[in-house]
């Protein structure tokens, strides 16, 4: 029994293959990058950043950050 696709469905193939289209753009974007570090939001939140970035940058970016997901932490 052969079951046809609906229009706008998404077969499990492609969100496999979109899925390893987006980890490897990430990993490309991360490469290019360089050299990163860790910062803690919080106790179970932490984002990386440019190593190269001044603490006056880190702290404007933490701040952003904040601003933008007041309700995850």
């Amino acid at each position: 029994m052969a079951t046809s696709k609906k229009e706008g469905e998404i077969t499990r193939l492609e969100i496999a293959s979109a899925t390893h289209q987006a980890a490897s753009v990430l990993k490309a974007v991360k490469k290019k990058v360089g050299n990163v570090i860790l910062v803690a939001i919080s106790n179970r939140t932490t984002i990386e950043l440019p190593a190269h970035l001044s603490q006056s940058e880190i702290d404007a970016r933490v701040e952003n950050y904040l601003r933008l997901h007041k309700s995850k932490i």
